[in-house]
């Protein structure tokens, strides 16, 4: 069983196995190791490295900083609407579906789409005759345009 102590003299939690009596501290006093001292308890030393941060942020006021820094890191959203689309759209598939797929993830992130926005997720994906495409999709009613110059996808789901 392991534990965490905290330092009487520099006031630092420090990780110590539980069968010793002592333990020295980083600043060279020594601590004995008694049940009433103990802040934390842990199985592993694997468990006790975070116990050992936790309790020294709670000591210096602030655990919001390691409970940050022990959350899994978030993934950057890109910042640009159009390099989101690309990365959203999939990569395997024919042309058709991929295009549909753009269609549908442009309307999803900006309501109405422009043929200037079409034809730069298009080249973002090496679809080429963006125009083309887009009469495609208007003419199979996958697309249409809600205003002039502005273009929407068509929602098929329930």
């Amino acid at each position: 069983m392991y534990g965490v102590v905290v330092c009487p003299r520099c006031h630092k939690a420090k990780g110590v196995d539980l069968r010793q009596k002592t333990t020295a501290c980083p600043c060279g006093f020594e601590i004995r190791v008694t049940p009433a001292r103990v802040k934390a308890r842990a199985a592993t030393p694997r468990e006790l490295a975070p116990l050992v941060g936790q309790v020294n942020a709670e000591l210096a006021g602030g655990t919001r900083t390691v409970q940050q820094a022990l959350a899994p890191p978030k993934r950057p959203r890109p910042r640009e609407v159009h390099a989101r689309v690309i990365a959203a759209v999939p990569k395997a598939g024919d042309r058709t579906t991929r295009i549909r797929a753009a269609a549908a993830e442009l309307t999803s992130e900006l309501e109405v789409f422009t043929r200037d926005d079409w034809a730069r997720v298009l080249e973002g994906l090496g679809i080429p005759d963006a125009e083309a495409a887009l009469d495609a999709l208007l003419r199979a009613n996958a697309v249409f345009e809600p205003k002039e110059g502005f273009y929407r996808s068509v929602d098929l789901r329930p």
